[in-house]
């Protein structure tokens, strides 16, 4: 079956990451970070959060 994804809030993002909250929710908004708005959070897919910051690249949205 399909690859189940793992998604993660951005401050849970940063908690894990050491990535500072303000800079990955500018990056949502500036759509350089793949997310999906629910209500007021941004949800992060895991697996390209990582992939983003090891190489720099955006996989889309």
């Amino acid at each position: 079956m399909g690859q189940e994804v793992k998604m993660v809030t951005l401050k849970e993002a940063s908690s894990r990451t050491g990535v500072s909250y303000d800079w990955l929710r500018k990056m949502c908004i500036n759509g350089k970070i793949a997310h999906i708005r629910a209500g007021n959070k941004y949800l992060l897919n895991w697996d390209r959060l990582v992939d983003y910051l090891n190489t720099g690249e955006p996989e889309g949205n």
